[in-house]
């Protein structure tokens, strides 16, 4: 009850807000082109990621089989996103595996790599090792508005305010090839360096300023 409750009430908000795709971006067409993408977001934007990817293409993200992570399968689950059960501290590799065979169906999954509890903004390695595993690109995506919160938490999670206007853009799909070590570290940094980028612009289009 308290995840479809907080389903509600993020859409009731979210559909006040005057949302539109930067620079008219077809972002629907972009994702036709790809047979399932790895969806990646910094943390602070996760608030309106359900409410804005496409409908009409299948998302899963991972979640914690625990109460809170049911909480949010629930919440999000409001919006159309699936769930694939496990956990990215206590049984990374089942989660992965999970999110392969979604991966492998032709399907998309979103992962928020600098989750769950931080540090905000650096990007772990899971995102380029399922990308890797399963020969799919990786996509960044994210969002801004003009007037919002900040939440206290270590993600000072980003909430639009009613009425806000809102821009939100895709990024081109990354391809990870099969890299050793240092080569995977380098594409994380470099996809890191990419959301940040992205985040700094999209701000900056809406805001006039990035929003740190």
């Amino acid at each position: 009850m308290v995840g479809w409750t907080a389903g509600a009430i993020i859409a009731a908000l979210m559909v006040t807000v005057r949302w539109r795709a930067h620079k008219d971006q077809n972002v629907k067409e972009l994702l036709r082109q790809n047979d399932g993408v790895v969806l990646v977001f910094w943390h602070e934007r996760l608030l309106a990621m359900p409410w804005l990817w496409p409908s009409a293409f299948p998302l899963f993200a991972l979640q914690s089989p625990h109460a809170d992570g049911r909480m949010m399968s629930h919440a999000i689950g409001c919006f159309g996103v699936k769930t694939v059960w496990g956990s990215s501290n206590r049984s990374p590799l089942s989660g992965l595996r999970g999110l392969k065979r979604v991966l492998d169906n032709g399907h998309s999954v979103a992962i928020t790599p600098d989750g769950p509890r931080g540090p905000a903004r650096i990007l772990a390695a899971g995102p380029v090792s399922i990308a890797q595993m399963a020969g799919k690109p990786i996509v960044p995506m994210c969002w801004s508005v003009d007037r919002y919160w900040r939440a206290s938490g270590w993600d000072r999670l980003i909430i639009p305010k009613p009425f806000a206007r809102g821009q939100f853009v895709m990024g081109q799909p990354m391809h990870i090839e099969k890299l050793d070590k240092a080569g995977l570290e380098a594409a994380r940094k470099a996809i890191e360096t990419t959301m940040n980028e992205q985040a700094d612009m999209i701000d900056s289009a809406v805001t006039g300023h990035a929003i740190r």
